[in-house]
């Protein structure tokens, strides 16, 4: 049996962990002092090598948790981590002037595996499935499939699992409950083994990493997760790990403190280990490359670091207060509604004795009332005219803003209609635009290219919001819909119909299209977009890029006073917790990460602080706060939509 490389580097570097002290010695202030991970220390090698940097470095392999406590305490100059900062560590860093540069690096992703003739378990695994297979009580008990899927086949189970010294089961430990994996699992000694037992066993099920699952081609079946609180069943992939929607992963980190970032060689290691080469370096080791998202992540993040952008942050030092009362008054845009129903009701579930007041009466009239003291915040697609930021001025009102993500629509058409792979943002307002109501009816009079065959489309009922969306990000107008169209708010429906028709289209949120894909609706295409710069097929990095068309990036503008006071400085805490997390790409929004969380919450303590210096600086007057019930007003107003641009 073989062992990778990779592998076999992390065993020695285990076995100098045990030798290798907690604290780091006094060393050459030449030297760049690296510590932390020994599944990561290979990669930094690597990049350092690749570098060519000249750089003196000093590395040892201290674990995670060591190295970050060596790293915030001043004794090194990098860590490497499986793991994001904590918010402690954070703390323990701002508190020694330590300010981390974040890079990620790649991705270690298992794959689940089986065999490729089992069609029977083409499945996507729920976490409650994994355990069943997985988990210590297991053992000696579940040994059928039809024991694991509530329809599945009399089939034996065969449960393959990594050592138990590899980063592999590490990962497979932390999805599963209990401590430890089955006793009875066969330890697999390499990939190879695990490759070979399952093409060769109906019934078996393996872990191997996605570089190795690629190699393996049609050897093996891979098997989807369900990530059910937020997208469906996904694929093993990048995007999906970066986007916290695959969990059997680990990423990949190096922390820079950027005091020791003018030491020599430094500065030449920084800028390979973000560059597309460095890419390539990490594929070798037999780790996943980051995403063109999450490399624009590091070079944007270097770039801050660089001109000295980068603050020391935590986001400790505010919890949400029990028994909290006030009120929050909240205007804008209609294209907000579902987003901040989902974030005002789970709040009132929070904080029972705070009143949301939710009345989103359009833009114009949200930014108004927000200039003139008599809401606290609003929901925009689109930042203030000179005249509006002149009203907030002119009442001596200072703004906050906090992104919230991007809605996005993607046309989704039938398969068979080669000519609807790309249609470009004119073609699409002809389409869908109510003026086009009996008049546009056969596809050659949207294009002259186009065949001569009827357009069967197929919409959400009027008053969709997600109308609103497409006809404003294609036109740049508050359009109303067509009607002379066959309407539905069900997506499912509305994609497989339009899967039986030539010539037929449709539309939907991002969310609802990840329900469609997790339904295995056959026969359709997704709709590139053309917006002048060619078609462009959406996808989670076009998005978020603004290179894609069919989206309106969201933010919550803030009056700056409202900062200073508990309800709505809880009400911002609570939207950017773990626990709505869910709710951003229920509501159909994208681009906000789990592991933004907590530079955002970073960001918001800054925010809150500003406004008690600004406020005590300006002596205002002491408020009041009235007796309040938890409610929420409901649907936002006819006007909101239309007067949303």
């Amino acid at each position: 049996m073989r062992f990778s490389p990779r592998l076999k580097l992390i065993f020695i570097l285990i076995a100098i962990l045990i030798c290798v002290p907690s604290s780091i010695q006094a060393q050459d202030e030449s030297q760049i002092v690296a510590v932390g991970s020994g599944i990561v220390e290979p990669v930094l090698q690597a990049l350092v090598d690749a570098s060519e940097s000249g750089a003196n470095f000093n590395s040892s392999v201290t674990g995670t948790t060591t190295g970050f406590a060596d790293f915030c305490s001043g004794q090194a100059d990098i860590t490497t981590a499986t793991r994001r900062i904590s918010t402690d560590e954070k703390t323990s860093c701002a508190q020694n002037q330590v300010v981390p540069l974040e890079l990620t690096v790649g991705h270690n992703i298992l794959v689940f595996v089986g065999h490729p003739g089992d069609d029977a378990l083409n499945v996507c695994l729920t976490a409650d499935e994994l355990n069943t297979i997985y988990a210590p009580s297991a053992e000696g008990d579940v040994t059928n499939w039809n024991q694991v899927l509530a329809d599945g086949p009399d089939l034996p189970l065969t449960v393959l699992a990594p050592g138990e010294i590899t980063p592999d089961y590490t990962i497979l430990d932390a999805l599963i409950e209990g401590d430890g994996i089955r006793g009875d699992a066969s330890a697999a000694d390499s990939a190879d083994s695990v490759i070979t037992t399952v093409s060769e066993t109906s019934g078996a099920i393996g872990v191997i990493t996605l570089p190795q699952a690629a190699a393996a081609g049609d050897s093996v079946r891979i098997l989807e997760l369900d990530a059910a609180s937020t997208q469906g069943c996904q694929s093993p992939s990048a995007s999906a790990v970066e986007d916290g929607l695959y969990p059997a992963a680990e990423l990949l980190y190096v922390y820079v403190n950027t005091a020791g970032m003018d030491k020599t060689g430094m500065s030449a290691f920084l800028n390979y280990a973000v560059s597309d080469a460095a890419l390539a370096t990490v594929e070798t080791l037999g780790f996943t490359p980051l995403t063109d998202v999450a490399a624009q992540t590091n070079r944007d993040n270097l770039q801050a670091a660089e001109s000295g952008e980068l603050l020391a942050q935590t986001d400790t030092g505010f919890v949400i207060p029990a028994g909290l009362t006030g009120q929050v008054d909240i205007g804008g845009a209609g294209e907000g509604y579902s987003f901040l129903k989902s974030a005002s009701d789970g709040f009132a579930a929070v904080e029972a004795g705070v009143t949301v007041n939710l009345t989103l009466e359009g833009l114009p009239a949200g930014l108004r009332r927000l200039c003139n003291g008599e809401v606290d915040l609003v929901y925009t697609d689109r930042d203030l005219t000179s005249d509006e930021a002149a009203n907030c001025a002119a009442n001596n009102i200072t703004l906050q803003t906090v992104p919230v993500g991007t809605p996005a629509v993607v046309a989704v058409s039938n398969a068979d209609s080669a000519y609807l792979s790309c249609l470009t943002t004119s073609e699409l307002t002809t389409i869908w635009d109510a003026s086009s109501t009996s008049t546009i009816t056969n596809w050659n009079q949207v294009n002259a290219d186009f065949p001569d065959t009827p357009m069967t489309l197929f919409a959400p009922n009027p008053g969709s919001l997600t109308t609103d969306l497409l006809l404003l990000a294609a036109s740049g107008q508050s359009l109303a819909g067509r009607v002379d169209v066959q309407l539905s708010d069900d997506p499912l429906y509305r994609a497989a119909a339009t899967a039986n028709v030539d010539g037929a289209l449709t539309y939907l949120t991002w969310s609802e299209y990840q329900r469609v894909l997790a339904n295995n609706q056959a026969n359709i295409q997704l709709t590139a977009v053309d917006s002048g710069q060619g078609c462009v097929t959406p996808d989670l990095a076009a998005v978020r890029s603004g290179g894609y068309a069919l989206t309106r990036p969201g933010k919550l503008i803030v009056n700056q006073s409202g900062l200073t006071r508990p309800e709505v400085q809880s009400l911002l805490w609570y939207i950017f917790s773990e626990d709505h997390f869910g709710s951003f790409d229920s509501s159909g929004y994208v681009g906000i990460r789990l592991t933004d969380l907590s530079d955002i919450r970073s960001s918001l303590l800054a925010a809150f602080d500003a406004a008690r210096t600004a406020a005590a600086e300006a002596t205002p007057e002491p408020e009041s706060t009235a007796e309040a019930t938890a409610e929420v007003t409901e649907e936002p107003t006819a006007e909101a939509t239309a007067e949303a641009g």
